[in-house]
């Protein structure tokens, strides 16, 4: 049995995952509240899967749950199939193990909901092997079910460059100011196409300024995005980049110059062309949480020249 057989079997965990949460009415908050339900149903899921208890993970079936494999063709229809192909799974690939990248969760109804994300299957030995899903859930009860998942395997960038394309449209110069705050940042491709390169400064009020730059790139094992950032005083951090939605989650960790920690979520949301909002969710310092404040928004005051607008410069 291959990886992505495995994977068929385990994409639940990815379906049952939210995407960030935006309450701005009743209906969303109920929403919000189902999605919490079916966040539930994933710790159990994953509880499940780890013990290789196949019985359990059927239970978040429904009776009459189908799943299809675009890239094969096969059709499995019932609990009954789905449990069995898990046992095998179980006891061929016993050390696979998943990491998930789910999408936004879309009510499409009180009782139904559909999820897309992709979900990475890692076996010793072997290559990771990504595919993306799409679900379909029902509300049965008081519980989230399984009722339909679709997948098919995720083309894998031939390229450094080729991956990086999906944030090409950064790069040039932008600034944003906020309650004395100026910061300015410049997009370029380093040479050769492989990076993508971010020099930026930030002042705040008239005496005290921060500046440092950030090397975007793609990590070919892990097959995701990642940066790496040095900042003028010493601090320094990296991040991975997914793609949720219309929006890019930077989750970021960060070694501050006096020793300390930090970490958060960056989440950019493209707006048009020439801007995009940057927040900054689930922001601590040394273990200790940090008021949320208002995303920002960054507007394009350059377009990009001709030389920082190619990526094949050095090739």
């Amino acid at each position: 049995m291959t990886s992505r057989q495995v994977a068929h079997c385990s994409l639940v965990v990815g379906v049952l995952l939210a995407a960030h949460p935006r309450p701005t009415t009743a209906q969303d908050t109920r929403d919000d509240k189902d999605k919490a339900s079916m966040g539930a149903v994933t710790r159990a899921y994953e509880e499940a899967f780890n013990k290789r208890d196949a019985a359990a993970v059927g239970k978040l079936w429904t009776e009459a749950g189908v799943h299809v494999d675009r890239a094969t063709g096969v059709k499995t229809r019932g609990r009954d199939a789905i449990v069995r192909d898990l046992e095998t799974a179980f006891k061929e690939i016993p050390e696979a193990k998943l990491s998930v990248e789910a999408g936004e969760v879309r009510m499409v109804t009180p009782t139904v909901a559909q999820a897309e994300g992709t979900v990475t299957t890692l076996i010793p030995g072997e290559e990771p092997a990504v595919i993306e899903f799409s679900a379909l859930l029902v509300k049965q009860g008081d519980a989230w079910l399984l009722d339909s998942v679709e997948e098919s395997p995720v083309p894998q960038p031939e390229t450094a460059n080729d991956a990086l394309q999906q944030l090409a449209w950064m790069v040039g110069d932008w600034a944003d100011q906020t309650e004395g705050i100026a910061t300015t940042s410049s997009f370029a491709w380093s040479r050769g196409g492989n990076f993508l390169v971010r020099r930026f400064s930030t002042q705040f009020g008239e005496e005290e300024e921060m500046s440092g730059t950030q090397i975007i790139g793609w990590d070919p094992r892990s097959h995701e995005i990642r940066s790496w950032t040095f900042n003028a005083d010493g601090s320094f951090g990296e991040a991975i980049w997914s793609k949720n939605g219309g929006d890019w989650l930077v989750k970021s960790t960060q070694t501050l110059a006096d020793a300390g920690v930090a970490s958060g979520t960056y989440v950019i949301t493209p707006v048009d062309d020439n801007s995009m909002k940057i927040g900054l969710v689930g922001h601590e310092v040394n273990g200790e949480p940090v008021p949320r404040v208002a995303a920002v928004t960054v507007v394009r005051t350059a377009a990009p020249s001709a030389e920082a607008a190619t990526s094949e410069e050095g090739k």
